[in-house]
């Protein structure tokens, strides 16, 4: 709401595109993961269930050639159906009951084709569902983790061995067959088994990294969050309390020099603008923390406040940490103009290194959690901040370690 008599400037809406959610998170704005994620589970679907496909398509192929008989062909088609649609379940398991039914349909299969005499082909069947059923697990089974078809692979390597050797003992089937029947079904079960898992676990890798790929932008964004909390809470907080002392200078020389309490009222009133200019520059991106600036600024703000100020050194042109550096200096005159009761105060500056020092020390641990961020995020870039009190005098200094 505007105020009578009050301009207010208004920016533009920033443009650009805004990310409205972590990478991966499938929210509005995420275009990145979200994609290579469907693209890798489509690739683990199409290249299981095509392969199974393939070979259903075999087995009703051999099955009609092999014993010309409708109804075998069409036990065959019913097989090969199911474990084409189980297949497809492959990321959370099918349902039980149609693994059973399946199960079953290939047993008879696999009997069936013993009982007429069939070539090793008749081994397919059941060996396609047993390796499908057993290498996909049972619903609920968190993905990637170990293997919970063990006892189905087990049963179904017994199904399809069992058969033939009682074929072989009943003279169903030749003697010299039954091995490499047996032997066949088995191995295919087997090899579809550990091809499925090594699949599988390919998939369980990409679930994580891309879940890790999420939690780092996630972290990111708390990141420039807290970076963006921390600078508005300098500007704001240093104006404030700087704009509250010269209202309060205002109100002190008001019945005793008009002069001087509009003085007072008007560096408030430039303050005030200064930190909404800052505010909308941090809002927008726009504004960049310097050293130099921040001891230029600070010595303005201490003097205004009636304190004594010496500057030792000058601010080098170019060196690491930069900002950082002048993020010191800012916390520090923050610090000494809320709690302390200063009156003389020395910027030493030197090439790497700022220390602020202050003749008012505020008792032992007062105001010292913004140092404490500040320091995290110094030695996290490489550099060092500490401070120290002695004898009323309160030290912040910080330097780039070499």
């Amino acid at each position: 709401m505007d105020l009578p008599g009050v301009t207010v400037d208004r920016p533009a809406e920033p443009v650009g595109p805004v990310a409205r959610g972590p990478l991966g998170s499938g929210r509005p704005g995420d275009r990145t993961t979200a994609s290579p994620l469907a693209r890798m589970r489509r690739y683990t679907t199409l290249s299981f269930s095509g392969m199974v496909g393939v070979l259903t398509g075999v087995l009703v192929l051999v099955t009609a050639t092999a014993t010309r008989s409708p109804a075998a062909v069409a036990a065959a088609l019913l097989v090969g159906a199911l474990v084409t649609v189980l297949s497809l379940s492959w990321e959370h398991g099918p349902p039980r009951s149609l693994a059973i039914v399946a199960l079953v349909l290939a047993e008879a299969a696999w009997c069936v084709s013993l009982a007429l005499g069939t070539s090793s082909w008749g081994a397919l069947p059941v060996a396609v569902a047993v390796a499908v059923v057993a290498t996909t697990p049972r619903s609920g089974a968190p993905r990637g983790s170990a293997p919970r078809g063990w006892p189905w692979l087990v049963g179904g390597v017994l199904a399809v061995a069992a058969p033939a050797v009682v074929a072989g003992a009943l003279g169903e089937l030749p003697s010299a067959a039954v091995a490499p029947v047996t032997t066949s079904a088995v191995v295919f079960v087997v090899a579809a088994w550990s091809a499925y898992r090594l699949n599988r676990y390919q998939f369980a890798l990409y679930l994580e990294i891309d879940a890790a790929r999420a939690t780092e932008a996630e972290l990111a964004v708390l990141r420039e969050r807290y970076r963006f909390s921390t600078d508005l809470h300098d500007i704001q907080g240093q104006a404030l309390h700087v704009g509250r002392l010269q209202l309060q200078l205002a109100d002190k020389t008001l019945d005793r020099d008009v002069e001087a309490a509009r003085g007072h009222l008007r560096e408030a009133e430039q303050l005030i603008a200064q930190t909404i200019a800052e505010t909308r520059r941090l809002a927008y991106g726009e504004r960049t923390v310097t050293l130099a600036g921040e001891v230029a600024n600070s010595a303005e703000l201490i003097r205004a406040a009636g304190i004594e100020l010496r500057v030792d050194g000058a601010v080098p042109a170019a060196q690491p940490l930069d900002d950082l550096l002048g993020l010191v200096v800012r916390e520090a005159t923050t610090n000494l103009l809320r709690h302390a009761q200063a009156e003389h105060v020395v910027i030493e500056l030197a090439p790497g290194a700022v220390a602020v020092v202050n003749d008012g020390a505020a008792p032992s641990g007062r105001g010292l959690s913004g140092l404490a961020r500040l320091g995290d995020r110094f030695a996290a870039a490489g550099g060092v901040l500490e401070t120290s009190q002695h004898a009323g005098t309160f030290r912040t200094a910080a330097r780039v370690t070499p």
